[in-house]
């Protein structure tokens, strides 16, 4: 995602950003070491539901990316 805006955040627990009509969910994760923003991009249905509902369609995914990060994007803070 090159031009992202940032849709919401809740700091520490996740930040939503929308471009090039996408939405992704960043949830950042202090372990392990050296912390990592986990990365997802919205399905077409979930973006619809968020769009919609707002964030509490995405605490399932969230969570799942806090216990699951290795099967997600991740990117190192350092």
């Amino acid at each position: 995602m090159s031009e992202k805006k940032l849709l919401e955040k809740k700091d520490w627990a996740y930040y939503v950003y929308e471009g090039n009509n996408m939405i992704e969910l960043s949830v950042p994760i202090p372990k392990p070491n050296p912390g990592f923003d986990v990365i997802y991009i919205l399905s077409e249905s979930e973006k619809e539901k968020y769009l919609k509902e707002g964030i509490k369609t995405l605490e399932d995914r969230i969570e799942d990316m806090k216990i699951n990060f290795s099967n997600y994007e991740m990117i190192s803070w350092r």
